[in-house]
């Protein structure tokens, strides 16, 4: 029992040290988007397309972690089904098997290993960012998290937020700096989590992977994002899905029913036109709600009224949906982009955490040694 009791009290001695470099921040506060100026991030939307995945996991760490197949496996399935874009994300881990064999190479990793599954997708970035903290999370620990990732120059998308408690409500509300939520994923749709984020005025794009972990046993090949971009090059493609020119699908059986074809802004009025007829088109905005409806149309209108802050668009078919990022209202030409905003560092509340994270960590050392005290 006391080798039992040591080992547990020594795992939260481990855990209780990454706390002692805890950064405590003072968030922006809440506010919906506003402004005399509507944003329509699909003007003007380049003819070519590509069709992407970012999440998925092959064998690594020599089967430690969750991945059952290999990156050859994940990158033939993928390109044979059409995908320019084929991610491998293992976990804190950057493939380079698709590097030599395709012109869209995007290094991809999933950054996390906490027990509530606060993950994160570093795009592009050149180098890994092993820091964690293993057990609970404030929301100061998850923005520090995002701040170590971006230090490497990565884009960031918050991975599955819905999904094991990883985020709250009043996470969505407060964390900036990154550029994408993964909205689609096959473990959990956190459509209501992505628009806590809007309606707090954290503009963030839509991404929907399959994050796979098996080919044959899991769901895969049924969400993707389509990106719009006039040049076929890794650093265009990214650059046009910054600027939200991109799209998801989420599909039932691998098959789309639906494409964006046009999406224009005239005045005030939106007007949205797919390839095909739709079972019905939602438009969304401000906390989720529904501000109209149509049923089997291949195209919706509505004029923004002054209480819109945003508007977002969903297809449905029978066998997949589609799902667009916002149209919102802004200040000027300034399109507040949630990966443009910082959260500054209370230096006080800082240094007291860290302070008492460091006597926490302490008392577990002087328990262990007391447990083998008597133990002796």
């Amino acid at each position: 029992m006391k080798i039992i009791l040591s080992l547990v009290v020594f795992v939260f001695l481990f855990a209780s040290i990454f706390y002692i470099n805890t950064t405590i921040y003072n968030f922006p506060e809440p506010e919906a988007f506003s402004g005399d100026t509507i944003f329509n991030p699909y003007e003007n939307l380049p003819d070519s397309s590509y069709r992407a995945n970012f999440h998925a996991h092959s064998v690594a760490w020599k089967s430690v972690t969750n991945g059952h197949n290999t990156e050859k496996d994940l990158f033939d399935g993928y390109t044979e089904r059409g995908y320019d874009i084929a991610g491998i994300s293992n976990y804190h881990k950057i493939s380079v098997y698709a590097k030599p064999m395709t012109d869209l190479y995007v290094p991809v990793y999933e950054h996390g290993y906490n027990i509530f599954k606060s993950h994160y997708l570093a795009i592009n970035s050149p180098t890994v960012s092993y820091f964690d903290y293993p057990l609970y999370q404030l929301t100061s620990h998850k923005q520090k998290i995002i701040e170590n990732i971006k230090e490497n120059g990565a884009m960031i998308a918050m991975a599955h937020p819905k999904f094991a408690g990883g985020r709250s409500f009043s996470d969505m509300q407060h964390l900036v700096g990154y550029e994408f939520t993964e909205v689609l994923n096959h473990y959990r749709i956190s459509e209501e989590y992505w628009d806590e984020a809007l309606s707090a005025g954290r503009l963030t794009w839509i991404m929907g992977n399959d994050d796979t972990h098996d080919i044959v046993n899991e769901a895969t090949f049924r969400i993707w994002n389509i990106i719009h971009s006039d040049v076929r090059h890794p650093d265009s493609v990214m650059q046009a899905m910054k600027q939200g020119q991109n799209y998801a699908i989420s599909s039932k059986n691998e098959l789309c029913d639906n494409l964006l074809e046009s999406c224009s802004l005239v005045d005030s009025t939106i007007s949205i036109r797919l390839t095909n007829l739709a079972d019905s088109i939602v438009l969304k905005g401000q906390n989720g709600k529904v501000v109209h409806k149509v049923i089997n149309s291949d195209s919706i209108n509505y004029s923004f009224k002054a209480t819109d802050s945003y508007v977002r668009m969903v297809a449905y078919n029978a066998n997949s949906h589609l799902y667009m990022n916002p149209i919102l209202r802004i200040e000027g030409a300034s399109v507040p982009l949630n990966s443009h905003v910082k959260a500054e560092v209370n230096f006080i509340k800082t240094w007291l955490f860290r302070i008492v994270a460091f006597f926490v960590s302490l008392a577990l050392l002087f328990l262990i040694k007391r447990i083998w005290k008597r133990r002796k």
